[in-house]
């Protein structure tokens, strides 16, 4: 696979699913290294299953394009320093992190009990922040952008 992003790594959280598939996908395509970050739960953050992130993971693979998968939680500090580390120990660098974690509550905040708001807070704020921040701003061969979406 080669274009735009032949020889760039990218880590991409919610990258089992929706929008974040499919920049795993395309980024590969692309020619992009790619770690796939999901935890894998429901969209409303429920359960786990890592299986999502390995079968992105395996198709990108099995379409010529290198690729591994994290089933972690990104906002656990742990899950953040992973995929950090782990884009520079199998493919030799780190150039885009692009955040498209997140968890849905469908309903307006006055009807979210706190649990519910704090569980938001916690994937979407700090999920992102989570890898972004312990990601090296200079030492990186490739550093590149940091793209982060929300909804």
């Amino acid at each position: 696979m080669t274009g735009v992003l032949e020889g760039r790594v990218a880590v991409v959280t919610g990258g089992a699913n929706g929008i974040g598939a499919a920049i795993c996908r395309r980024f590969a395509a692309e020619g992009a290294a790619v770690v796939v970050n999901d935890l894998g739960g429901g969209t409303d953050g429920s359960g786990a299953d890592a299986g999502r992130a390995v079968a992105v993971a395996a198709e990108i693979r099995a379409a010529g394009g290198r690729a591994v998968a994290d089933g972690g939680d990104v906002s656990d500090t742990a899950t953040g320093t992973r995929l950090v580390e782990t884009p520079v120990h199998e493919f030799g660098g780190l150039a885009v992190v692009v955040n498209a974690a997140g968890i849905l509550r469908d309903r307006m905040i006055f009807n979210m009990s706190d649990a519910e708001w704090d569980d938001v807070i916690r994937v979407h704020l700090r999920g992102h922040v989570s890898a972004s921040a312990r990601r090296p701003r200079t030492s990186a061969p490739s550093a590149g952008p940091t793209a982060t979406s929300g909804s």
